[in-house]
């Protein structure tokens, strides 16, 4: 018994609220746009129920070509994605060797620098260590 209640409850609801609801001239116009609409089609389709078919069955070969697509896609994408989590060690490693050439090398070329400029500065001062005239030895 509760169930026919609730049945008949929610019926009657629906059928308030769509009255309450053509109150409104833009609701009431478009609604019965739509009926009109689905009259012409239903009578249309009652008489040519052949393409109704032929249009279901382009429909619903449109709908399983998408699917089976979106099957393909994503079975592409998990692939490269099992692609990209193999390669990731691979990758890392990579990077981690680059960076460590880059160090091993900016700290060669620091070295040389130095090296280079320490040898620059201890030439300038035995120049000038031999051609000060503090410097110079008489014989």
């Amino acid at each position: 018994m509760a169930g026919n209640k609730l049945s008949t409850g929610i019926l009657l609801g629906a059928v308030i609220g769509g009255a309450v609801s053509l109150f409104d001239k833009e609701t009431r116009r478009s609604t019965i746009e739509a009926y009109r609409k689905s009259s012409r089609a239903i009578s249309y389709y009652s008489t040519h129920p052949k393409e109704l078919s032929q249009q279901t069955k382009s429909k619903v070969e449109k709908i399983k070509v998408t699917v089976e697509q979106i099957q393909e896609d994503f079975e592409f994408l998990s692939s490269k994605l099992d692609e990209v989590k193999d390669m990731t060690p691979q990758l890392k490693n990579i990077l981690v060797e680059t960076k460590e050439t880059f160090e091993t090398s900016g700290e060669t070329y620091k070295h040389a620098l130095s090296s280079e400029e320490t040898e620059d500065e201890n030439r300038s001062d035995l120049f000038l260590e031999r051609n000060s005239p503090e410097g110079k030895k008489t014989v």
